[in-house]
């Protein structure tokens, strides 16, 4: 064992002191090699870090040129924002006052209604009681009617010409379904874009809502109580779209 290991160790020695060939890898050896040139290294090393320095100033200067242009870029954002949203004001108003303008142009049709309702229910009225006479009634449409063609001298025509007081009564009344009908048909119309009457007869007056047109002296009801709604007054959501004219009442004597 002793002597392999000094076999061994006297192959590497000669393996030492041998002269052993580059490997093809590593190609020819060099034929010369430049000196070491301090003062060229120090040269380059300022150099370098003189451009460093330029490159760090041109980085700097493009990273405020990007934050000033964010900051344009973001003013001009805000300020379209703000010109957005006043354009939409402004389109939400102009749309708010057409459909206002709409709206108020429908209730004076409902108005118009309203009174042709009340028309042929008085006619109605006058119709039954004159179908039921009483002591010296004052007359109606129909009478002053007849009494027209009577001064006429065509009493013995029109009484021909003129359908009994059943029809009468039927044709009054079938105007006036036809004009309720119409009416509920428009009120609800309203209703569906939020426009509901102000329930004015007999409650206090409310300035919010009301206009008093005039006042009444009354024993029988409180001090500032509706006792007429002259013209009915509409709510528009939240907004009063028309306030009713009502006549109030008034303790004692007004002059």
């Amino acid at each position: 064992m002793k002597n392999e290991k000094e076999a061994l160790f006297a192959k590497f020695l000669d393996y030492l002191h041998s002269e052993q060939l580059p490997p093809e890898y590593l190609g020819e050896p060099p034929t010369s090699a430049n000196s070491f040139d301090p003062y060229q290294m120090v040269a380059e090393w300022t150099a370098l870090r003189h451009e460093v320095k330029q490159q760090g100033k041109l980085l700097r200067s493009t990273q405020d040129a990007l934050v000033q242009a964010l900051e344009v870029t973001r003013a001009d954002k805000e300020q379209l924002q703000i010109r957005l949203e006043e354009s939409q004001k402004q389109a939400w108003g102009q749309f708010e006052q057409q459909q206002e303008k709409l709206l108020k142009e429908l209730l004076d049709i409902l108005d118009a209604l309203d009174r042709a309702c009340t028309y042929w229910q008085e006619e109605l009225e006058a119709l039954s009681a004159t179908s039921n006479p009483k002591p010296s009634p004052p007359k109606n449409f129909w009478e002053k009617l007849g009494q027209w063609f009577i001064d006429k001298g065509t009493q013995s025509t029109v009484s021909e010409k003129l359908p009994p007081l059943e029809s009468l009564s039927e044709i009054l009344t079938s105007n006036q379904q036809g004009v309720e009908l119409i009416r509920r048909s428009l009120l609800e119309v309203l209703r569906q874009r939020r426009v509901v009457p102000i329930a004015a007869q007999d409650k206090p007056f409310d300035s919010q809502t009301m206009y008093a047109v005039g006042r009444e002296s009354r024993t029988d009801v409180t001090d500032n109580t509706v006792v007429q709604e002259v013209v009915r007054g509409y709510l528009w959501g939240e907004r009063v779209l028309r306030e009713a004219q009502v006549i109030v009442a008034a303790r004692g004597t007004l002059d």
